[in-house]
């Protein structure tokens, strides 16, 4: 039931992301049973496209609280995480990830390509870290398809057109 009730905090601020115009994706970090910090996806906001929600996550609240990794820390998401940002779990050393909606079903609403599980990238060379998901998939693919999918570059351009 916990699990399910910090995976609906990921599709409340997914949502606001969608609402504002951003990527629908949002990631917390939980310790304890506490949202320690939470994000939605920065990749338009800050001209980078390494800036998903997960990463960006885990690099401000390392960089915030002092830590070079985060034992004892659980990682939420509304979507199973990408490549990229499960090699910066893994190298976060986080004790587990929850992820709503994994990737074979986003690429249903979002026209993407397919992205490998992130279960094994997480756990390369030998890591331990529990995956758990998808968790309540109906709940954050109504979320997702909310969402006009454009590509990032339109979505940029529209976001920082000078008027």
């Amino acid at each position: 039931m916990k699990d399910e009730y910090f995976i609906r905090q990921t599709y409340a601020v997914a949502l606001q992301s969608a609402e504002l115009g951003f990527d629908p994706f949002s990631a917390l970090l939980v310790q304890d049973g506490v949202v320690v910090a939470s994000t939605s996806d920065h990749c338009i906001i800050e001209s980078d496209p390494t800036a998903h929600a997960e990463l960006h996550l885990i690099r401000t609240y390392c960089q915030q609280e002092k830590r070079i990794s985060l034992e004892g820390i659980t990682l939420y998401c509304n979507v199973e995480p990408c490549v990229m940002c499960s090699g910066a779990i893994h190298w976060a050393k986080l004790d587990r990830v929850v992820y709503g909606v994994g990737q074979q079903d986003l690429k249903k609403v979002s026209k993407g390509k397919p992205k490998p599980d992130c279960r094994h990238l997480i756990n390369t060379g030998g890591s331990s870290i529990e995956v758990v998901g998808p968790i309540l998939p109906e709940e954050g693919l109504a979320v997702l398809s909310a969402f006009p999918f454009k590509s990032k570059k339109e979505r940029f351009a529209a976001h920082w057109k000078k008027d």
